[in-house]
């Protein structure tokens, strides 16, 4: 019995067209082939869409049937009358030596058989529908905002390559330096301005996400996205309220005591709206005069374990079941801000205050209250100290200290 281990043979056929008299198809004649677990070889046939019409017949060598087999040279290539018909029988002929490497490449080498059609499967993937498969699947734990700009990411890449598919095998540093530039000069779907820089700054930084992500799973060989450099944005002035503001605020009515309530809880634990949004009453614990927060933070995955003051548990009102949102109603960001620019207004006080801008005033109002930089970041959840050191310029408390450190006596 032939095993599977018997070498196949790959060979130039001719095959009479059924249609018309005198015209015949080239095709690859392989045997034999093994198909998965089974054992019995088989013989397969590929066809190369190419027509002969002028093959000679090598007349001392006549089938069973009684017909001729074409006639070939010493390197086993059929012999044409025709120019263009030999053309054609000759790339058949190298199209066949192709398939007989392949062929005998994996019965002598297959590991390094496998591991190449692995990587040649791999740089044939689509590098735009992995983004896309990667945003539906971060979809569930990220904020409509980040949801969105992952979006418009997506679509500058697929401005930039118009209809021609992105394979990651085209991926290299000068593919991605040439899409940096393109989005540093791309205009915005909604203004028809260029995209302000921070926004660059942003999309960039899902784009190299995506190649770090390929990266990770083994996708990409190399590491692209610490070859390209990230865009650098413009520093904005991070809003937040000062202690008399804060206080203000507590006491004038908002239009809805949920979101009051959330909002300075936020003010006095430093957490995201995404954090409270999802905060439920088991992750509340320890005891009414030394309560703590046991969460894992939706952005970085990160697990937090806050004391909080008693204020702060006050906020949070009456306990109920353990896995019930503390605060139920709060949704979506935009509605909430709404009624925070309302009630901000109603305090009389004269900045654009949003939800995020209680985290910042947590962090300021922590800093000038004397807790050291160390202790701040990791309340607040950040991955690297240098994010909270952009708190540091914002406080007051230690710039008027530094301004009135030096004295003289001014003589007129």
């Amino acid at each position: 019995m032939k095993t599977k281990f018997q070498r196949t043979k790959c060979t130039v056929k001719l095959q009479q067209s059924p249609i018309h008299r005198g015209e015949y198809y080239l095709q690859i004649e392989l045997y034999p082939v093994f198909e998965g677990n089974n054992d019995k070889p088989i013989r397969k046939f590929l066809s190369l869409k190419q027509k002969v019409t002028t093959p000679i017949w090598d007349k001392e060598r006549p089938t069973r049937g009684g017909k001729f087999l074409p006639k070939r040279n010493a390197d086993g290539i059929i012999q044409c009358r025709s120019e263009a018909d030999q053309h054609a029988c000759n790339m058949a002929q190298k199209f066949c030596q192709k398939q007989q490497a392949e062929y005998d490449n994996e019965a002598l080498y297959p590991e390094l058989y496998k591991q190449q059609k692995e990587k040649l499967r791999k740089e044939n993937l689509c590098f735009l529908q992995y983004i896309r498969q990667m945003i539906e699947r971060r979809r569930p734990t990220v904020g409509d905002v980040c949801h969105r700009q992952w979006g418009l990411m997506l679509r500058l890449l697929e401005q930039f390559e118009g209809k021609r598919s992105v394979r990651f095998g085209d991926l290299t540093v000068e593919w991605c330096n040439r899409f940096r530039e393109f989005m540093m000069t791309a205009k915005s779907a909604h203004t028809d301005q260029m995209l302000a820089p921070n926004t660059q700054k942003i999309y960039f930084a899902h784009f190299k996400a995506a190649l770090y992500s390929a990266y990770k799973e083994d996708i990409l060989p190399t590491n692209l996205s610490i070859k390209i450099e990230q865009i650098k944005g413009e520093e904005t002035y991070k809003m937040h309220l000062t202690q008399e503001e804060l206080q203000q605020l507590a006491n004038t009515p908002c239009g809805n005591d949920e979101t009051r309530r959330a909002a300075l809880f936020s003010a006095l634990t430093g957490l995201r709206f995404s954090d409270i949004q999802k905060l439920t009453w088991n992750e509340i614990t320890g005891t009414d005069q030394n309560p703590k927060i046991e969460f894992r933070q939706k952005k970085t995955k990160n697990l937090m374990y806050l004391h909080i003051s008693k204020d702060a548990l006050a906020l949070c009102g009456k306990r109920t079941k353990p896995d019930t949102p503390v605060f139920p109603n709060i949704t979506a960001a935009e509605h909430v801000n709404e009624t925070i620019g309302a009630w901000v207004k109603r305090a009389g006080i004269a900045k654009h205050i949003t939800f995020h801008c209680f985290r910042h005033t947590f962090a300021v109002l922590q800093l000038e209250g004397g807790i050291d930089l160390y202790t701040v970041s990791k309340r607040m959840g950040h991955t690297s100290v240098k994010t909270t050191e952009g708190y540091l310029k914002l406080t007051d408390k230690n710039s008027r200290q530094a301004a009135d450190t030096i004295k003289l006596t001014i003589r007129d």
